[in-house]
Formats: C-alpha cells, sequence, structure tokens
C-alpha cells in the first residue's frame, strides 16, 4: 500500500464523503501499525479519523463503549466493575505497538493471527458503524460481524465509530488464552471464553468459546459450548469439550496441524478453566 496524501476531516460526514469520492482509492487511517503487511503498490489517499473524537471508554447500558481510535494501551490501563477487556490488550504485539494502534484498526481489517475478535467473539460485543449523513447506524453483534472479513463493509466510505462490549454478570466470568514463541510474536493460537454458572446448581447455564491464529479466519466454537451446556464445570469437562472443536487447525511457523489442534484444546480447556474459576468469584 502507498500512501500518497493525507486528509484529515473535521467531522464524520465529511470523513464519509472523503471516502465516498475517493472510492478504492481512499482508507481509513486511524494507528497504521498494520500498513506494512498490505504489501501491494496502489496509490491511496488516507482519511486520518483520529481527529474526530471517537477515543475514549465510557459506560453506558450495562456495558462499556470503546471508542474506534481508542489505543489498546489505553484499554490494557482502563479499569472498571465487570470489565475485562485488559486481559487480552495486555498480550497484544509491544508496549510501544499498543500506544499507537487502536481497537477500530484491530477489527477493521482482520488478519488470520489477530486476538482482538476472538475476545469480542467470546464477549458478544457489537460494533457501531457510521453509515452516512441520511442513513441509520448499523449496530451489528460480533457474530454478524465477523462472519467474513470486516474490510468489505467499508469500501463504500462506512467508519466504524466505536465497539460495545457487555459488562460481565454476576456468576459470570471470562477467560483467555494466547501462545507465542516470543512475548512479541503473533499468536501460535488465541482462544477466549466466557461461561455463565447457574447459581443455586453451579452448572453452565451460558458459554461462548472463540478461537484465532491457528485457523484462517477467528470464529465461534459453537460445539465446544453445546458440549458444556447444563453440566458441572471441572477439569475433565473442559478436556473433553475441548476435544469435540471442530475447526479448520492449520501447520504454522514450523508446526503440523496435528500440532496446532492439540496446542489448540489444550489453550481452550485452560481457558475455560480461567473463565470458570471468574465466574465463581463473582456472586454479584
Amino acid at each position: 500500500m502507498k500512501l500518497c496524501e493525507f486528509l484529515r476531516p473535521a467531522s464524520l460526514p465529511a470523513a464519509y464523503g472523503q471516502l465516498r469520492d475517493l472510492g478504492p482509492r481512499g482508507m481509513i487511517l486511524a494507528g497504521g501499525t498494520a500498513l506494512h503487511f498490505m504489501q501491494d503498490h496502489t496509490p491511496v489517499t488516507a482519511v486520518d479519523i483520529t481527529r474526530l473524537g471517537l477515543s475514549g471508554i465510557r459506560a453506558e447500558d450495562g456495558g462499556y463503549v470503546i471508542g474506534a481510535t481508542t489505543p489498546l494501551a489505553d484499554i490494557q490501563r482502563y479499569r472498571a466493575p465487570r470489565w475485562a477487556m485488559h486481559e487480552i490488550c495486555r498480550r497484544i504485539a509491544t508496549h510501544q505497538i499498543r500506544n499507537v494502534s487502536t481497537i477500530g484498526g484491530n477489527i477493521a481489517r482482520v488478519f488470520p493471527w489477530a486476538d482482538m475478535p476472538v475476545a469480542l467473539l467470546a464477549m458478544d460485543a457489537s460494533m457501531r458503524i457510521y453509515a452516512g449523513p441520511d442513513a441509520p447506524e448499523e449496530t451489528p453483534s460480533a457474530d454478524e460481524y465477523f462472519a467474513e472479513q470486516p474490510a468489505r463493509r467499508f469500501l463504500g466510505g462506512k467508519i466504524l465509530t466505536s465497539v460495545r462490549v457487555p459488562a460481565l454478570l454476576a456468576h459470570e466470568g471470562y477467560g483467555s488464552v494466547k501462545v507465542v514463541r516470543t512475548a512479541a510474536a503473533f499468536s501460535m493460537v488465541t482462544v477466549a471464553a466466557v461461561l455463565k454458572l447457574d447459581p443455586a446448581s453451579g452448572a453452565i447455564r451460558a458459554a461462548r468459546v472463540a478461537a484465532g491464529s491457528a485457523i484462517p479466519f477467528p470464529r465461534r466454537l459453537p460445539e465446544v459450548e453445546d458440549a458444556l451446556l447444563g453440566k458441572e464445570p471441572n477439569e475433565a469437562l473442559f478436556l473433553e469439550a475441548a476435544s469435540k472443536a471442530d475447526a479448520p487447525w492449520r501447520g504454522k511457523e514450523g508446526m503440523t496441524a496435528e500440532y496446532s489442534k492439540h496446542l489448540a484444546e489444550v489453550s481452550i480447556a485452560d481457558a475455560l478453566a480461567d473463565a470458570a474459576r471468574h465466574a465463581l468469584e463473582r456472586a454479584e
């Protein structure tokens, strides 16, 4: 990708209009940390949206809204009741990159090694998308948003403005595992899980489990979720449920597909154990 010009619009409608006019010659720019992964030499004009007031985190209606241009380092540092997004952010790249990389840039175009989509799928997040001055705001769920490459949504000038993450409820816990060769390396496998326990019986009432990196694109694991429902959380159950993960595990970086599958299953069980422990601790 060859940047030949920068535009700094003063408003969302102006940014939308510029992107519409530019068509395939325009590209939204936030943190810009993924540019070196886009290897073609097509000349484009960058539309910088970092001055449009799309940064920050606020509590809203039983959840948290994260502005699209909020740096990952800010999400990592943020603390609030029933909040868990800092867990995934502290494992992404290096602190220098987290200071620049934004949540919107991280999920507007998804690369195979991306960690954020895995966490957002598990946490049942939703996106807010500006579709033009005369169009209603779009609010796709994470399941809908990550059903295909999200970059396709933004070809006509639409702009991701924020991400809404539900607050964890009582008896609900989050767990995640990211396996890397070195601290700053891309993930070999990333897993995230949210479990809700029945307060009376302690059985698993609801589950959301997602994986990425060891597969071509982040996805939910419904077969793992189904294997958990109605059962008492324990190590044997987590290992059994993890073994049912039906995903196109692939070999990478010297790993065979069989090893990726094994690594993923161990990581799924570990993430489930963390989620269950947090759910037991969260009685209110």
